[in-house]
């Protein structure tokens, strides 16, 4: 998995002489989606009978335009797809496509607060506005970015608030928001 890791963050994010929390910066940077699967490097031999998918979610954007999330909870969701087959192993990710993440993309900058890094006022409204927005509490996020769930034989990832994602588990392609 270190050539996957080393091939999706970029060589100046990479920090191998850094010591303490300095090394931390990698946890939250921006990384590269993969949707497409590609082969992984195995040392050693997956025994025979170990064949299936282990997928895992996390943040995986921090940054949008020149706007960047400061805390790991605030990530954007990336899901990840190990795939197990006859002792070889294929990679995919993608980001989760959540209204938080949508709605950031389309501003490109910060527009939907989570839990540790606030938004920016629209600077298209009136400072009064922006005042009065500070104020405001914040809607729940949907940025999916804790588990995998299966329920009934559907795939979800989900986080602390009520909503909920189903997925493909095969693509990681983001379905219909689900609230609990």
């Amino acid at each position: 998995f270190k050539d996957i890791f080393n091939r999706h963050i970029p060589s100046r994010q990479r920090c191998p002489q850094a010591k303490g929390l300095e090394s931390l910066a990698n946890l939250v940077s921006t990384v590269e989606e993969t949707p497409d699967p590609i082969p992984t490097t195995i040392k050693g031999t997956i025994p025979s009978w170990i064949n299936g998918s282990f997928l895992r979610n996390g943040p995986g954007k921090f940054e949008f335009g020149e706007d960047r999330y400061t805390h790991w909870f605030d990530g954007m969701a990336m899901m990840h797809r190990f795939h197990i087959c006859e002792g070889n192993v294929t990679y995919s990710s993608r980001f989760l496509r959540s209204d938080s993440y949508v709605q950031n993309s389309e501003k490109n900058r910060i527009v939907v607060s989570e839990f540790g890094t606030f938004a920016s006022p629209d600077p298209c409204k009136n400072i009064f506005e922006r005042f009065f927005s500070r104020f405001q509490i914040p809607k729940a996020t949907d940025n999916a970015a804790v588990n995998f769930v299966k329920y009934k034989g559907d795939y979800y990832v989900s986080t602390e608030t009520n909503y909920m994602r189903r997925v493909d588990p095969q693509s990681l392609e983001t379905k219909e928001k689900v609230s609990q």
